[in-house]
């Protein structure tokens, strides 16, 4: 028994030795541009001119025709209390592409049944994701983040 206990402890003080006692950094990758892609359906993280991530997009209407509107914008800020699990506010670079556009996860309430809506027109005029990969989106994109939207 005091065999066990002794190495248990030696353990602990190597790991700790060996990490200085300080844990090991997380690398993320830079993001400096989102892209949306209406057609392909899909949310691209862009970073120093090359694909970081890429996620699959759900808009609003049939067809994502009454979705986000082609065009430029920035990550404006963000909504942790959204009913869409989380969101990050788009505003317009130029003020005649309109507001209120988001960036979000599906309804909490849904559960294990949101699964049913990726990829599909769910949204009320905004761009879904997965609640798994907002929340991977929210910690890699920093506020100001350009953001393109094409057809």
């Amino acid at each position: 028994m005091t065999i066990l206990c002794c190495s248990v402890a030696l353990a602990n003080t190597r790991a700790f030795d060996d990490n200085a006692g300080w844990p090991r950094p997380i690398l993320a990758p830079r993001v400096d541009k989102l892209v949306v892609d209406k057609t392909r359906r899909r949310l691209i993280l862009m970073g120093r001119k090359r694909v970081v991530r890429s996620y699959r997009a759900s808009f609003g209407g049939a067809g994502g025709a009454n979705s986000a509107p082609v065009g430029r914008y920035i990550v404006a800020g963000r909504n942790p209390k959204s009913p869409f699990h989380l969101a990050l506010r788009l505003a317009p670079v130029v003020a005649a592409q309109g507001g209120g556009l988001q960036l979000h996860g599906t309804p909490d309430w849904l559960g294990p049944l949101a699964a049913a809506l990726h990829g599909s027109d769910w949204t009320p005029g905004g761009i879904g994701v997965a609640n798994d990969d907002i929340e991977e989106i929210w910690n890699l994109v920093p506020d100001g983040t350009p953001v393109a939207i094409k057809p």
